[in-house]
């Protein structure tokens, strides 16, 4: 049992790394957050409706933590490298 849940705790690890990954390449003016702007040019097809979805403080922004709740809801798909 106890490999089991490491193996679930390395999975999130590297999840969480890759995530990371992303948010860097998506914010571009190094403010930890990402604008729409930001975010239409690794996610094309995103709309601003889709954007204010999952921008669950209202503040324009998506932080760290909007967007890995918008990719467990499905409302985001990870960005391909």
């Amino acid at each position: 049992m106890k490999l089991k849940g490491f193996t679930l705790v390395a999975g999130l690890l590297m999840a969480g790394a890759t995530f990371a990954a992303e948010m860097s390449d998506i914010d571009t003016d190094g403010d930890g957050v990402a604008s729409y702007d930001e975010m239409i040019v690794v996610y094309t097809d995103l709309t601003a409706e889709a954007f204010a979805e999952m921008d669950a403080s209202g503040d324009a922004m998506l932080d760290a933590d909007e967007m890995a709740a918008a990719i467990e809801a499905g409302l985001l798909v990870e960005a391909a490298d």
